[in-house]
């Protein structure tokens, strides 16, 4: 007779790859760039698909050092950063609209106690998928996604008034690069 093998522990999870996710402003190829040691000894970045060099209205921003916080944006070399949760907001939207449609439909048809409870059960799985979500580091003026490295305790949540400011900015940014003129 055998004996029965130990339970395995958990796997330890592993932590995620740094990176940082931005759109070529001319040909609006997106890029996954990794952030290591390689990518710190870079300055500047060039779209591989169009050639054009990216670089920001006070130069190009110092590629981010994996461990380290993102003091600067790499792509645009702008210090507006702001943290959010890692999550696609065109399908957060949709599960908002289905969500209050079934639970609408669950009141029509079965009953409003019902359907309370199971607009309570949806909210419940969203909170428990957004404590699940790792945070990540956004740029302001050119929209880049900086993950799997910690965050900096001087950037907080989105705010309307600075992505107001910066649409002009980013305006201004975009005919500067492109060579545009006003």
């Amino acid at each position: 007779m055998s004996t029965p093998s130990p339970p395995r522990p958990w796997p330890a999870r592993k932590a995620a790859p740094s990176s940082v996710q931005y759109a070529c402003p001319r040909c609006e190829e997106v890029f996954l760039r990794a952030v290591d040691a390689a990518a710190a000894a870079e300055h500047g970045l060039a779209c591989s698909h169009c050639a054009l060099e990216l670089r920001g209205p006070e130069g190009p921003g110092a590629a981010p050092r994996p461990g380290q916080a993102v003091e600067r944006c790499w792509i645009c070399g702008s210090s507006a950063l702001y943290v959010q949760k890692d999550f696609n907001r065109e399908l957060g939207f949709m599960i908002v609209v289905a969500s209050a449609m079934i639970s609408f439909l669950v009141m029509l048809l079965v009953g409003p106690f019902e359907g309370m409870v199971c607009l309570g059960g949806i909210a419940l799985a969203d909170w428990l998928v957004y404590r699940k979500l790792a945070d990540v580091t956004v740029c302001y003026l050119c929209q880049s996604i900086y993950r799997g490295l910690p965050l900096n305790e001087a950037h907080r949540g989105f705010y309307l008034g600075l992505e107001e400011k910066h649409k002009k900015l980013r305006q201004r940014w975009l005919r500067d690069l492109l060579g545009e003129g006003p």
